[in-house]
């Protein structure tokens, strides 16, 4: 077979907008290091967190860069949406107090619930690909945070109006489905 052959497509191992992209990020990341070493360790101490969600923000660009995304690609969404929750999580964290990380620790199970629900929302969009098998894990992972919230703030006499809204959107969801 001729390496000339223009029947087969040209394969890279990395689109040149890609390589681009990250090299800007390592620029722009290496210029904020060197600028907080001048500055003192203080912007680094409190903005860490920032590197968490620009690690998520680099896999959606990764993601959204790709025009021929293959069987599965939009799995690079979960860990850049996880990343992302959680440096938002830590960044609250560090400016409000990090005892407050006792009424927020189920923001760790909600991000599973996002990080699914994004893969959801932005994969294949042909109804047999789509992931629809998504959509219980999602619910599920949603009402256990919710339910984890309402156990984080002591809200315990919250538990049986919880019960009742859960039960309520069930019969809700199954008549609207016959």
């Amino acid at each position: 077979m001729n390496e000339s052959d223009s029947s087969q497509p040209r394969r890279t191992s990395w689109p040149a907008t890609g390589r681009i992209v990250t090299g800007i990020l390592l620029v722009v990341l290496g210029a904020i290091w060197l600028i907080a070493q001048f500055m003192g360790h203080w912007v680094v101490g409190d903005f860490w967190p920032f590197f968490l969600v620009l690690g998520g923000l680099i896999f959606y660009a990764f993601f959204f860069m790709r025009t021929e995304k293959p069987a599965g690609y939009e799995g690079m969404l979960f860990p850049g949406t996880y990343l992302i929750v959680l440096g938002l999580l830590f960044l609250l964290m560090n400016l409000i107090g990090w005892h407050s990380m006792r009424y927020a620790w189920p923001t760790f199970v909600f991000g599973v619930a996002l990080s699914l629900g994004a893969m959801h929302l932005f994969g294949r969009r042909e109804p047999e690909r789509r992931h629809a098998d998504l959509l219980p894990a999602i619910k599920i992972l949603a009402v256990i945070s919710a339910m984890l919230y309402l156990v984080a703030i002591g809200g315990f006499y919250l538990w049986p109006v919880a019960l009742i809204i859960i039960g309520l959107a069930i019969i809700v969801g199954g008549l609207l489905k016959k």
